[in-house]
């Protein structure tokens, strides 16, 4: 495998960057009843499909684009949500590589022992999907692919199963104050759900199959400069 250069040429549509700004905290209410967590100047773009609440963060866009210096250690809730949601590549925010195997996913290569029979058959991820071009560009240049290894893999049925966050309390007085983080995601559907508020969407991946990232990219390079195999026929 090709090795990480020192500084990343590309950087993904859901990396936050620099200039970009969290909510204050004075902004994140209870619900009159108690029974939940809310924005007090809440809009509706604040909840995603499942009525859970995302955490707030200020987006420096041009032409539609992130612009500035990449923060690499943080991604940015919006975006993850958004191509998660709609299956997009992280990367360039098109659509993610589809094909009669699946949506294309890169995933760390586990270590010996660390993974449930079966996997990846029902595995969870956070990253959302890529297309071609830039999931052999994340697999040569992302830190955590090219230290750890990755996996590459298809798969027909990438649920929605929940996400990652804070999960919240009430204090004494009755504001919102957080709870010690975990390493697990909230499914959606969960009791605690209206006491979260969320960072990652996460998918859980059915009908997967491995597949050698190369060998998909030079597939596609010898029938981009071939052409189709057959003609369609000329109009008469």
């Amino acid at each position: 495998m090709t090795k990480s250069p020192s500084r990343p040429t590309v950087i993904p549509y859901i990396t936050a960057r620099e200039g970009e700004n969290g909510e204050r905290a004075s902004k994140l209410g209870v619900r009159w009843n108690s029974q939940g967590l809310c924005y007090v100047d809440e809009r509706p773009v604040d909840r995603d499909e499942r009525g859970v609440l995302w955490a707030r963060l200020t987006q420096s866009l041009r032409d539609g684009m992130p612009w500035g210096k990449p923060r690499w250690r943080q991604v940015h809730p919006s975006r993850q949500r958004e191509t998660m949601m709609y299956l997009k590549c992280q990367v360039c925010a098109q659509p993610a590589s589809r094909t009669d195997q699946g949506y294309l996913f890169l995933h760390t290569r586990p270590a010996p022992g660390t993974v449930e029979r079966g996997w990846p058959e029902k595995s969870l991820t956070a990253h959302p999907p890529l297309c071609l071009e830039h999931a052999v560009v994340a697999s040569r240049q992302c830190a955590h692919l090219t230290d750890a290894g990755y996996v590459a893999l298809r798969a027909k049925r990438p649920r929605l199963y929940g996400v990652f966050g804070t999960a919240y309390t009430t204090d004494a007085l009755g504001r919102a104050t957080p709870l010690p983080a975990t390493r697990e995601p909230l499914p959606y559907g969960h009791p605690f759900a209206h006491w979260y508020l969320a960072s990652q969407m996460v998918r859980q991946l059915h009908d997967v199959c491995v597949v050698d990232l190369e060998t998909e990219l030079a597939v596609a390079e010898d029938i981009k400069s071939h052409g189709p195999l057959f003609e369609e026929p000329s109009g008469q």
